[in-house]
């Protein structure tokens, strides 16, 4: 973990072409703020933090568009498009149970790959700076291969905790392998002292909004809302490692992790370096060692805050030539890739969505090769269009909206949560039924699902007072051979998803609200109680076809 988080600035100041001084201040501020950062991860201040050992470091996916930002602006470009892009991290957790039908892991698994290639030419570069172009000749293109190799076998080969060791068994091997050539400078590392500051200062932030910052800004509110894709992904992974006992995912505690990344990033802007995100590999350490305490990332964060004020960490970092970081950066960039191929196929690549993700994927490979006619655009949008990451993501995020046209109609209610609106939802039951022709029985079936988790929240809702009424939505939509029953509201005090799976298999109803909830588990396909903060979603899934006589007698005898 510590070697992502030095490395990545490491590489973001060679490709940009920074000096010593400001490097060992990238190096340090990105530990500095990596550490504070996990803190906040384990933590749950209000809406900031999720209460789960989730470790944090420096984001290589920001490194292409940071290189474009420090040579467009330098480092004070730079920390200012870090701290306002991390804004869009609390726009997206603010509208995240709203956002969950566009914002899909296909479009974040899009943006990563192409973000892998949009990296790659900087990776390139770094392959050929070394000392003197002797070494070219054959020292860097060996110790680029073996710090590769010596990094894929590890990973391929190795078992639990030793695969974790891979990129830093990689990069000492292959800076050992340098130092032999004499591709090292071990004098500056030897003169530096184990505590003290950096010898670089603080950027600072530029308060020059052109044409630059209007042009990266897009590609770096983009990558942001890639970061809390994978974050929303890594806060559910770890909730369910935290846990003897599976449970429903607690979508508050996503969204203060969440919350907790951007204000790390915003942190790591303040300080002008580039921004953090969650590292997966929390969640693969958690497994091996069976250890899910806060205390680990407390200790962890303090590791990393320490190590920022060692010069000598920081000498020892801007001392790894670069064949080795580019080495390092580019299995990275490959295990990146494939991470969002994975992302792409979570949801079931069907022919909507592959298209989707295949036209992003090739518009934004066309836009940054320049191919696709750049130079008609104007020239503030020749700079975004030119990040294929930007274009691209943009591409499959739109195609993503148009989709959601096709789902069909959809009937809605919104009315106050009380009884009286019982007969309001009865109604939109009975006409989305009608609509669709169904018998006897799947009318009765789709009206009981509906009636019994609105008596639920209903019940949930009494007693809590306010000088503002509740009020709920209810949304039906048929999806192929199911139908969707959607109910937004206030937060709910019982998880109903939660309260289902705690009643025993030949449970025996003692009370109404027991009777709703087995009605609900023995009709409904599936039932999810997504809580938010502020909102919750409530979704039943129920079989279109036609049920047994048993339902119709169920609620005829219930509703008499």
């Amino acid at each position: 973990m510590a070697t992502g988080v030095m490395v990545s600035p490491l590489v973001v100041a060679r490709g940009a072409g920074l000096d010593e001084a400001a490097t060992s201040w990238l190096v340090f501020a990105a530990l500095f703020a990596a550490g504070l950062s996990t803190w906040l991860q384990a933590m749950q201040l209000g809406r900031v933090g999720g209460g789960h050992t989730l470790f944090v470091g420096s984001n290589v996916a920001f490194v292409g568009i940071c290189v474009n930002a420090i040579q467009a602006g330098g480092l004070p470009l730079m920390a200012t498009l870090v701290c306002i892009s991390s804004l869009s991290t609390f726009a997206f957790t603010h509208k995240m149970g709203a956002l969950r039908r566009v914002l899909t892991p296909a479009v974040g698994g899009t943006v990563l790959m192409l973000m892998s290639l949009s990296v790659a030419p900087v990776v390139w570069s770094m392959l050929k700076k070394v000392p003197n172009d002797e070494f070219l000749k054959g020292p860097a293109p060996a110790v680029a291969f073996v710090t590769f190799l010596v990094i894929l076998l590890v990973s391929l080969f190795a078992r639990g905790m030793l695969r974790l060791w891979a990129p830093i068994l990689g990069v000492a091997i292959g800076t050992a392998l340098s130092g032999a050539f004499g591709m090292v400078d071990g004098v500056k590392v030897a003169d530096a002292a184990w505590l003290g500051l950096p010898d670089g200062k603080w950027p600072g932030v530029s308060f020059d909004l052109g044409s630059s910052f209007w042009g990266l800004l897009p590609s770096f509110v983009l990558v942001s809302l890639v970061g809390c894709i994978e974050t929303y992904a890594d806060g559910i992974s770890v909730q369910r490692s935290s846990y003897r006992r599976q449970r429903p995912v607690d979508f508050r505690a996503v969204q203060g992790a969440i919350n907790a990344d951007g204000v790390g990033s915003f942190l790591a802007g303040a300080l002008g370096t580039i921004p953090n995100t969650v590292y997966s590999m929390s969640v693969g350490v958690m497994e091996l060692t069976r250890v899910a305490s806060r205390r680990v990332a407390y200790w962890g964060g303090l590791f990393l805050i320490l190590l920022a004020f060692s010069p000598k960490v920081s000498a020892l970092v801007a001392a790894i030539p670069g064949p080795v970081a580019a080495a390092y950066i580019l299995m990275i960039l490959v295990i990146l890739f494939g991470h969002g191929m994975q992302m792409v196929h979570e949801e079931g690549l069907g022919f909507e969505a592959g298209l989707a993700v295949c036209v992003g994927f090739w518009v934004g490979m066309g836009f940054q090769g320049g191919f696709l006619f750049n130079d008609l655009a104007p020239k503030w949008a020749q700079l975004f269009l030119a990040n294929g990451t930007t274009s691209g993501g943009v591409t499959t995020l739109l195609i993503m909206a148009l989709l959601q046209l096709r789902r069909g109609p959809v009937d809605r209610l919104a009315a106050p949560l009380e009884p009286a609106s019982a007969e309001l939802l009865n109604e939109l039951l009975e006409r989305f039924a009608a609509r669709l022709s169904w018998d006897v029985h799947a009318r009765y079936r789709l009206m009981l699902v509906g009636h019994e988790a609105f008596l639920y929240l209903l019940k949930n809702a009494e007693g809590r007072g306010g000088a503002t009424p509740l009020h709920f939505q209810a949304r039906l939509r048929q999806v192929g051979e199911q139908v969707e029953i959607e109910f937004v509201g206030a937060p709910a005090a019982v998880n109903i998803e939660t309260a289902i799976g705690d009643l025993p298999a030949d449970a025996v109803p003692d009370s109404g609200d027991e009777f709703s909830l087995l009605l609900m588990r023995g009709l409904a396909r599936e039932v999810r109680h997504m809580q938010y903060h502020g909102v919750d979603y409530l979704l039943i899934k129920a079989d279109a076809s036609s049920p047994d006589s048993a339902a119709t007698d169920s609620y005829r005898s219930y509703s008499t």
